[in-house]
């Protein structure tokens, strides 16, 4: 899950290029993993296509359509039984349009599959602390990709037990065993101690 740190008023091409690649991750590590793929990325693609179609007809960041906004999203029209926003561009600006957005989601996919195959042990380590403890806060993650290395969390407070300081749930060890009584001289062996 990614939050902004603060508020967001406009967005650069570079960030959302990354947004794009960084999107395209699950759906990468599935298939590097798995040697398949699911349908549980379709809201990665969903995405990924609806931040490179603003980036092509709405922001003018596509070097070859230009600074021109393609499309009007007040112009509906209704087909059917779907509404569908009218076209004011020709089908070869379409056509140049869709190729424009696959061209982005391509080279972005590219560059995340090249990221996630050179840190793969990286990616192991992520899915191995995930299984261990369920979720893993921001820093957690940064570590991981800086260091190659996973700290894992003490547990909260609520969580350790008060008398011995371990974590709640945590099998105590057995108590040391009795010492058995002193021979004392010239009385014999005593009589052995009730269990």
């Amino acid at each position: 899950m990614s939050l902004p740190k603060q508020d967001v008023l406009s967005r650069r091409r570079k960030e959302m290029l990354d947004d794009i690649a960084m999107i395209m991750g699950g759906r990468i590590a599935e298939e590097i993993v798995s040697q398949d793929i699911s349908t549980g990325a379709a809201m990665d693609i969903q995405q990924g296509t609806k931040i490179a179609r603003a980036m092509v007809c709405e922001y003018g960041m596509s070097d070859k359509l230009g600074m021109v906004q393609y499309g009007d999203h007040d112009e509906y029209v209704f087909l059917g039984r779907e509404m569908g926003r009218s076209k004011v561009y020709s089908e070869d600006t379409a056509r140049e349009i869709d190729a424009e957005i696959k061209r982005i989601i391509d080279e972005q996919y590219k560059i995340a599959k090249d990221l996630i195959t050179t840190n793969i042990e990286k990616l192991e380590l992520i899915a191995k602390s995930l299984l261990e403890h369920e979720t893993l806060e921001g820093a957690q993650v940064e570590e991981i990709v800086r260091t190659g290395k996973f700290t894992p969390p003490t547990p909260p407070p609520s969580q350790i037990d008060p008398l011995h300081g371990a974590p709640a749930g945590t099998p105590l060890p057995e108590p040391p065993a009795k010492p058995a009584p002193p021979k004392l001289p010239g009385l014999g062996n005593p009589a052995p101690a009730p269990v």
